[in-house]
């Protein structure tokens, strides 16, 4: 984790995602390389924007809260379907670590069903990922 040089937080507000956007931080205070962090949130459509954009204030408010510095941190909002965006952003940023909740993450194996979000991400990330539940 010492060696990541940018760190997306994916988060929508809930219970998990909002965990992981604690824990990111908690790591960033005492981290003494600061690596460059996104708070990104995904808005399902146009109308959602403005709800995400809130939800991006509230995580960086958080953050910084908890990290007790301001860093490099930008907030980031896209429209689309959730997995497949914060895929392509990890990729485009080039960044080599993912925060995410995993309240849908199917946790059994053997289960064929199909899993979350998280599961989706996990299967298609390229990079480490810290998955809180």
């Amino acid at each position: 984790m010492s060696n990541s040089k940018k760190w997306v937080i994916a988060t929508n507000g809930t219970r998990y995602a909002s965990e992981a956007v604690k824990y990111a931080a908690e790591l960033f205070r005492d981290l003494r390389v600061e690596p460059e962090v996104y708070i990104l949130v995904v808005a399902i459509d146009e109308e959602s924007i403005s709800e995400a954009q809130a939800i991006t204030e509230m995580a960086k408010f958080s953050f910084e809260d908890i990290a007790g510095k301001e860093g490099p941190l930008t907030t980031m909002v896209e429209v689309g379907e959730p997995g497949k965006v914060i895929i392509e952003q990890c990729k485009k940023l080039d960044a080599d670590h993912l925060f995410i909740g995993g309240a849908d993450f199917k946790w059994d194996i053997n289960d064929d069903g199909p899993g979350g979000i998280s599961n989706y991400i996990i299967e298609h990330i390229s990079g480490g990922v810290t998955l809180l539940k």
